[in-house]
């Protein structure tokens, strides 16, 4: 029974997917441990960086190792940047109220999807 390169490449790419849902998890349970803020709109900030990273990686020319150090530097930043202004905007008066934050967080969910959607559109890239 040979398995050739496949098993190898699976395991990988298991590897990979496990550990972006582990690092998505980890910011989740930081933010809510650390500032007790339940964060509906966390998946989507966690979307919107890999957005921003394809976008900053694809828009780069050369060689394509340089897009994805340029994706994994810019990409942070703006993801940051928006979230810090989310909190600016909108958790800040509101006082972090648990309830409110969570009414809150669900419209921004919706405000970053359906944004995100009408700008790249429904097709999946890569």
């Amino acid at each position: 029974m040979d398995f050739g390169p496949h098993l190898l490449l699976a395991l990988i790419e298991g590897a990979v997917g496990a550990a972006v849902l582990a690092l998505t998890a980890v910011g989740l349970g930081l933010v809510f441990g650390v500032m007790r803020v339940v964060n509906v709109a966390h998946g989507e900030f966690f979307m919107l960086g890999a957005v921003f990273a394809w976008v900053v990686a694809t828009t780069i020319g050369g060689h394509p190792a340089i897009g994805f150090i340029a994706a994994l530097l810019i990409a942070p930043l703006i993801t940051g940047a928006i979230a810090a202004l989310a909190d600016m905007t909108v958790l800040k008066r509101i006082d972090y109220d648990p309830e409110r934050t969570i009414v809150a967080t669900i419209g921004l969910l919706y405000i970053i999807q359906q944004a995100t959607l009408m700008t790249y559109g429904p097709e999946a890239r890569a």
